[in-house]
């Protein structure tokens, strides 16, 4: 952990964790969940290793966004357990809250694009460094070189996850000018700027086209191979994504029905 003085003041800023230490997994025990009486969830069992690209693929209404928004800490299970290993710790998902969760490494790209459109694509993804010194009033004032110093690096790490998604030619474009594809990219730099760990992507090839569906394949590809990214992806193009998932789960009527190990 690395100190900064400035004068009477001294803030402890965390340093990063090993990348083995900080790969994600996820144990998932017997999970069910019922919305409005109705069954949505049926004893869901399933484990994602630290490193893997998971694909869940299900009609609609199987399960798959409810499986999300449980792993997330959107909404609770009625039974079963559902733990995340996270920065090298478990966490119980039942006792965490959606934010705690995201500040622990749990990403989340919704199936709406949630960026802000007025905004550039750079300060889109700023707007999810974390730990930023500059957001505590006091020290802004009292701490300015250092906080000047860690904006700093916060904007050189922004450019460095943009390339990383092949955007970082678009940095000073408003958001409101993007391609669906562009957008997606975007959504998913701004998920590595707040360094997120297991990131859970709904349906992130939809209104695709084949060449930014290629890209966006790429991208994913080399985030868990360069990265260390444990990623679990929802998708009906499920055969695009296939050949580059360590393991596919089929959900039918809210239990998984089959998993496939295409890797390994």
């Amino acid at each position: 952990m690395e100190a900064l003085d400035f004068g009477q003041t001294t803030v402890d800023e965390p340093a990063p964790l090993p990348a083995a230490a900080s790969r994600a997994r996820a144990d998932v025990r017997g999970v069910d969940l019922a919305l409005d009486g109705q069954r949505v969830l049926d004893g869901v069992t399933f484990e994602i290793r630290p490193g893997e690209l998971a694909l869940l693929r299900g009609e609609n209404g199987s399960g798959k966004t409810a499986l999300l928004n449980v792993l997330s800490g959107y909404l609770a299970p009625n039974h079963g357990s559902v733990r995340l290993r996270l920065d090298g710790e478990w966490v119980d998902v039942a006792r965490a809250s959606p934010e705690s969760l995201a500040r622990r490494g749990v990403g989340r790209l919704w199936q709406d694009i949630r960026l802000f459109p007025s905004m550039t694509v750079l300060d889109n993804v700023l707007t999810a460094t974390q730990r930023l010194l500059g957001q505590h009033p006091v020290l802004a004032l009292l701490a300015w070189p250092a906080v000047a110093r860690q904006e700093h690096g916060a904007r050189d790490r922004a450019f460095k996850n943009l390339e990383l998604v092949g955007m970082a030619d678009r940095a000073r474009s408003a958001c409101d000018m993007l391609s669906v594809g562009q957008m997606k990219r975007v959504a998913l730099a701004r998920l590595l700027q707040m360094e997120a760990s297991l990131l859970l992507l709904d349906e992130p090839l939809a209104g695709l086209d084949p060449a930014a569906v290629e890209s966006f394949k790429r991208d994913l590809d080399r985030l868990r191979e360069e990265q260390g990214k444990t990623i679990l992806v929802v998708e009906h193009r499920h055969e695009v994504l296939s050949g580059i998932a360590d393991r596919v789960w089929t959900m039918n009527d809210g239990h998984i029905e089959e998993c496939e190990t295409t890797r390994g």
